[in-house]
This record gives structure tokens, sequence and C-alpha cells, in this order.
């Protein structure tokens, strides 16, 4: 099962940054695809879940994405602003609307 690819861990209410400097939001768990499973076609495995007060939006957005976090709880992701929304990211995922997801709860630090 895929688990976080990161060298860090993820904690529920990091903040979410472009890498460009735009406040995402906040992060909230992770939902986990269990089948089909392809990057090509965009069927990421892992979607970190980011729930923004500030945009209005919230967001799951590919762990593929996420390119680390700081020891100050910033976590950054690879893409900029204009390219978040340039995805469909706002979007719940099919598998995760269908009942498919395996989620899994980030821990509090």
């Amino acid at each position: 099962m895929e688990t976080v690819a990161l060298q860090q861990q993820l904690y529920k209410f990091d903040e979410i940054w472009t890498r460009d400097g735009y406040r995402l939001g906040e992060a909230h768990h992770l939902c986990h695809r269990t089948k089909d499973i392809d990057p090509v076609l965009l069927l990421y495995p892992t979607y970190l879940y980011v729930v923004s007060f500030d945009i209005g939006d919230d967001y799951y957005v590919p762990l593929d994405f996420v390119a680390g976090r700081d020891p100050d709880g910033r976590v950054t992701l690879a893409v900029t602003m204009k390219q978040v929304q340039n995805q469909t990211w706002t979007r719940t995922p099919d598998f995760v609307a269908r009942g498919q997801a395996r989620h899994e709860a980030l821990p509090e630090e």
C-alpha cells in the first residue's frame, strides 16, 4: 500500500504553499487509490486533502506534487498557483466520491 513518499512526515494542519508563495490551505488527510493507479493517465496513488478557508476551495493534491516540508510545518508544492488553477484539483476524485478510497488521518503535531 502507498505511504507518504517524503523524507518528512506530514501533519494535520500543516500549511500548504505553492512554489511561488501562495498559501493554498491546511493539510487534513490522505486519500489512497486502491486500484487502477496510472500517473500517466493522471490516476495518482495518493492525494493530500487540503482545506482552504482563505481561497474558499478545498483541494485534492496528488502527493507526487508535494516537494517537501520545512521544520516549521510549511509544506511546499512543486507547482505554482497558476499550475494549481490549471488542474482539476478542486474536484473530488472519482475514486473518493465512489467510496473506493482508503483514508489515512494525518497525525497532529
